[in-house]
C-alpha cells in the first residue's frame, strides 16, 4: 500500500467541492482511499491518526487543501496524481500542483465579488468557520442576506450576526445550512421543484427536502424555502432567523401558506414562535421532527409527520387529498413488536438526520421501539443489540470523510455488515437525491444489498428504501426508484411511509421464523 500527501496552499474549497473531489478520486482504479479536506488542526490530526504522514500534513493551514491517497501500488499513486491536477484544473476552482490557480482571477474579496455583481442581493458563504463570521459580516455591511454554508462557526457569533441581520431587515441562513430555495434557486443541496403558493422556513436540512420533493410529487411548487441552521431554535439562538423568515413569507404576496419545519426546539422559542405562527395571516403546518402530531392549536397545525404537514399544504394550495398520508400517520397499534424478539430485528441507516428522527417516530408509534447507538456503528465490529435507527451523516461519521448523501462509502459497509448479521431482517434506508447529492445512487446501493443477502446463505432480507426527489432532479428519481425496485426493494416516497411499511414487515418476519 502507497501513501500521499499533497498540500495546496491558499486554495480554500467548501465542503460540497471537497466531497466531489474525494469521491471522483475514490472511484478511480487502485485507489483504496482518497480523503480531500481542508488543513484544519482537527482534519490533520484525523490525517494522522489515518496513518498518513505528519510530517508531509504539518505545514498546512486551515486556508490550505490537503489531499490525502492510499494506493494499491506506487504506479497507480502516479495516475492519481495526474488526474488529480487534471480535476482540480479542469474545474477552474484549483490548478495543479506546481500550477497557477484560476481563482487568482476572482474577486478575493465579498467587496470585490459584488463590484463585478452588483445585481446580486445574497452572499453565499462557504470558507473555514473560524474566519466565517468576518466574511458574513462583510455581506452584511453591503447590505446584502447571507447563506451560510460553513459549519464550525461558534454559537456567539451566530448569536451576533442574527441579531445585527434582524435589525437590518436581511436574513442570516447558517451556519451549517445545507439547503434553501429562494425564488426557484436552489443553494447547497436542494431539490429542482418549481415555484409555487407554498412557502417552507426550516431549521432542518433534509426536512426542507423532503416537505419540497413531497409537494413536487403532488404538483405543488414551492415560493421559497428559508433555511435557518440547526441551532436557530435553541434557547441562545432564540429563533432569530425563523422569525424572521416567517414575517418575510408572511409578507410575500405569492406565499399562500407556510410549513416550519426543525429538530429539538426549545421549549421556551417554540411557545414564542407559536404566539407569531398563530396570527402570521396564513395557514401554517408546523413539523417539530421526532415528536408526536398534537393537531390544531389555535389554527396552527401540528402535524406528526412531514407527509401530512406536505398534505395539509397541498389541500391549501387546491390539490386533491392523498390517500396514502392516513398510512403515515396513523399508529396501528399492535403491528410490531416493541422490542426486538429472539433473533430478528430491524436496522435503519440513513443519510439524512432529519428523516433518522421522522422514521423512528413512526415506529415508536407503531410499537416498533428502536435504540440508537452510544458508539460509532464499524463495519469491523459486531452491531449493538435491538432495533436501531442511525444517522450515518452525523459528525461521528462525517469528520474527514463526504456526507453519504455524496458518498455512500461509510453506509455501504454498514449494509453489508448488517446483512451479515442474521438477525437483522428489515433493513430501512434513505435515498437523497438533487443537486449536489451523488450523482447515481441507486445502482451502488443495489450492489450493496445484492451483496449482503448474497451473505445470508438464502436467509431473507426486506429492504426498505425512501426515496427524496423531485420530478426535474438530475438523478433522475424515477429512474433511482425503478432500479430498486428491479432489486426487489420496496420503495416509498416518504421516510414516513418506509417506516411504516418496515414496522408492518417485522411482525411478519415474526411469524414466518416461529413457523
Amino acid at each position: 500500500m502507497s501513501t500521499r500527501v499533497f498540500v495546496h496552499p491558499g486554495c480554500y474549497q467548501d465542503s460540497a467541492r471537497l466531497m466531489q473531489v474525494s469521491r471522483e478520486l475514490a472511484a478511480l482504479p487502485g485507489v483504496s482511499e482518497a480523503v480531500a479536506m481542508m488543513g484544519t488542526g482537527t482534519n490533520r490530526r484525523l490525517l494522522v491518526d489515518a496513518g498518513f504522514p505528519e510530517a508531509e500534513l504539518a505545514r498546512a493551514t486551515p486556508l490550505d487543501m490537503i489531499v490525502a491517497l492510499r494506493t494499491e501500488s506506487p504506479e497507480a499513486l502516479d495516475a492519481v496524481q495526474a488526474a488529480l491536477g487534471r480535476l482540480l484544473a479542469g474545474k477552474g476552482a484549483i490548478a495543479a500542483a506546481g500550477g497557477g490557480t484560476a481563482a487568482s482571477r476572482r474577486p478575493g474579496t465579498v467587496a470585490e465579488a459584488l463590484e463585478t455583481h452588483p445585481e446580486a442581493n445574497l452572499v453565499s458563504v462557504a470558507v473555514p468557520g473560524p474566519y466565517a463570521a468576518f466574511v458574513a459580516n462583510r455581506g452584511l455591511d453591503a447590505g446584502r442576506s447571507v447563506f451560510l454554508f460553513s459549519d464550525n462557526v461558534s454559537l456567539a457569533d451566530e448569536v451576533a450576526l442574527k441579531r445585527r441581520a434582524a435589525g437590518l431587515g436581511l436574513l442570516v441562513m447558517g451556519p451549517d445550512c445545507g439547503t434553501a430555495i429562494l425564488s426557484g434557486v436552489g443553494l447547497g443541496f436542494a431539490n429542482r421543484v418549481e415555484r409555487g403558493p407554498v412557502g417552507i422556513v426550516g431549521a432542518s436540512g433534509t426536512g426542507i427536502q423532503e416537505l419540497s420533493c413531497l409537494l413536487d410529487r403532488r404538483d405543488v411548487g414551492i415560493s421559497h424555502a428559508i433555511g435557518t441552521g440547526s441551532r436557530d431554535l435553541s434557547e441562545a439562538v432564540d429563533g432569530t432567523m425563523t422569525e424572521a423568515g416567517l414575517a418575510l413569507l408572511a409578507r410575500d404576496p405569492e406565499t399562500k401558506c407556510v410549513l416550519l419545519v426543525a429538530k429539538h426546539p426549545a421549549e421556551s422559542v417554540a411557545r414564542r414562535l407559536h404566539g407569531i405562527l398563530a396570527t402570521l395571516g396564513k395557514p401554517v403546518a408546523v413539523r417539530y421532527l421526532g415528536e408526536p402530531a398534537r393537531g390544531l392549536v389555535d389554527g396552527v397545525l401540528y402535524a406528526g409527520s412531514l407527509d401530512e404537514a406536505a398534505e395539509a399544504a397541498a389541500k391549501w394550495a387546491g390539490a386533491r387529498p392523498s390517500p396514502e398520508v392516513a398510512a403515515s400517520v396513523e399508529p396501528d397499534e399492535g403491528t410490531g413488536p416493541g422490542q426486538a424478539i429472539g433473533d430478528v430485528r430491524l436496522v435503519g441507516l440513513f443519510g439524512g438526520g432529519s428523516l433518522a428522527a421522522e422514521a423512528r417516530c413512526v415506529l415508536a408509534a407503531r410499537g416498533v421501539e428502536t435504540v440508537v447507538p452510544a458508539e460509532k456503528l464499524s463495519a469491523r465490529a459486531p452491531l449493538p443489540a435491538g432495533n436501531l435507527v442511525v444517522d450515518t451523516g452525523d459528525d461521528a461519521y462525517t469528520v474527514g470523510r463526504p456526507h453519504p448523501m455524496v458518498d455512500q462509502t461509510v453506509r455501504c459497509e454498514l449494509i453489508r455488515a448488517a446483512g451479515a448479521d442474521l438477525s437483522v431482517r428489515v433493513l430501512l434506508l434513505d435515498l437523497v437525491l438533487g443537486d449536489g447529492a451523488h450523482p447515481d445512487p441507486a445502482p451502488e446501493l443495489v450492489q450493496c444489498v445484492v451483496a449482503a443477502r448474497a451473505a445470508r446463505g438464502g436467509r431473507p432480507l426486506a429492504v426498505v428504501v425512501s426515496v427524496c426527489g423531485s420530478r426535474r432532479d438530475p438523478q433522475g428519481t424515477a429512474r433511482q426508484e425503478d432500479v430498486l425496485r428491479h432489486a426487489g426493494i420496496h420503495v416509498e416516497s416518504s421516510a414516513a411511509l418506509a417506516a411504516a411499511e418496515a414496522a408492518t414487515l417485522l411482525p411478519l418476519v415474526h411469524e414466518e421464523v416461529a413457523r
